[in-house]
């Protein structure tokens, strides 16, 4: 543990926050910026180690490190897991979740290309506290895509994911089957057509997620997580402004090695006071839409793409 007792403690904002970092200075900079601003009472930062076939990772992760505990210059309990070997991405933000949840009952989780809005934080505060009861909410996300589409709610409730800046409890995070122990092969496609309503398309797509993560085709650790949210039938709470924009894209980004997918997608700023939907339901239209124009699920389109992916493979069978 670190602690800075060099300012007045800040009594305003008591959440705990996560920052899990790896090796890109460039972006915990803008981070570091936003979190002066909000100057977090505790703050957990977890490190994966340099990937030993990657020369620079020795030279970045501590660049990366030391910057931020010279950055931290309020009032604030700094615990630190720093690796010396890398794991991975995947064990490396399970183990960091595992590891906060060991100390706290909520938290706001925050990787190292995610870069917030300083309203992010409060908001996410409202939420957990919001909801802390209410064992349906299962997540808190900083994310919004359909900026055009706005109303007096300041947030609505979803299924779909948003993990570039999120909150959760102890409780919710602790249902995540990390192993997909409950994982039924094909039967859990009639499972996901029945909960889309019989959207073939919608079904199909998370299907395959599932599936490529069952076996660990995908490195991934958030279809875990959303595949134990779905089975619970659990709600995600998701604003009406992009409070949080995913800025890692490139050659040394883990998943996002092209350009920025929405460029044009801007970080905004919650209004305040919170106001809260007078139902709890799921918004069907926006996730509807954000299906669309997020991955891009249209229904012939995909039903066209999935025929044609078939029929490749059948080829590529018959001529090797």
């Amino acid at each position: 543990m670190f602690l800075n007792t060099t300012k007045k403690k800040n009594q305003e904002f008591n959440t705990p926050i996560l920052l899990i970092i790896f090796n890109r200075p460039q972006y915990i900079k803008k981070i570091l910026e936003v979190l002066k601003k909000t100057k977090p009472q505790t703050l957990y930062i977890a490190a994966d180690g340099p990937r030993t076939e990657v020369e620079a990772d020795i030279i970045n992760c501590t660049m990366v490190k030391e910057l931020i505990l010279k950055n931290i210059d309020w009032d604030c309990k700094v615990f630190k897991k720093f690796r010396s070997k890398n794991i991975g991405l995947k064990k490396n933000i399970n183990d960091a979740i595992d590891w906060c949840f060991e100390y706290e009952q909520n938290c706001i989780i925050l990787e190292d290309d995610c870069l917030p809005d300083e309203s992010f934080f409060k908001f996410c505060q409202f939420a957990l506290h919001e909801y802390e009861d209410n064992k349906k909410i299962k997540i808190i996300s900083g994310n919004y895509y359909m900026e055009h589409i706005v109303t007096k709610n300041s947030f609505y409730f979803s299924r779909c994911p948003g993990t570039h800046g999120w909150a959760i409890w102890k409780d919710r995070w602790q249902e995540n089957d990390k192993k997909m122990s409950d994982w039924k092969g094909f039967r859990e496609f009639f499972w996901l057509f029945y909960f889309f309503k019989f959207n073939f398309s919608i079904a199909h797509f998370f299907y395959q997620k599932f599936k490529l993560s069952f076996y660990g085709k995908i490195n991934s650790w958030d279809y875990q997580l959303l595949y134990s949210i779905w089975k619970k039938d659990g709600l995600i709470i998701r604003p009406y402004k992009n409070l949080c924009k995913h800025i890692g894209w490139g050659a040394d980004s883990t998943h996002g090695k092209g350009n920025d997918t929405f460029p044009g997608l801007n970080i905004s700023k919650m209004k305040f006071p919170i106001v809260i939907p007078p139902e709890i339901t799921i918004n069907e239209k926006l996730d509807s839409l954000e299906h669309k124009l997020v991955r891009k699920i249209y229904f012939f389109r995909y039903f066209l793409r999935l025929i044609k992916f078939n029929v490749m493979k059948i080829f590529n069978r018959h001529h090797h």
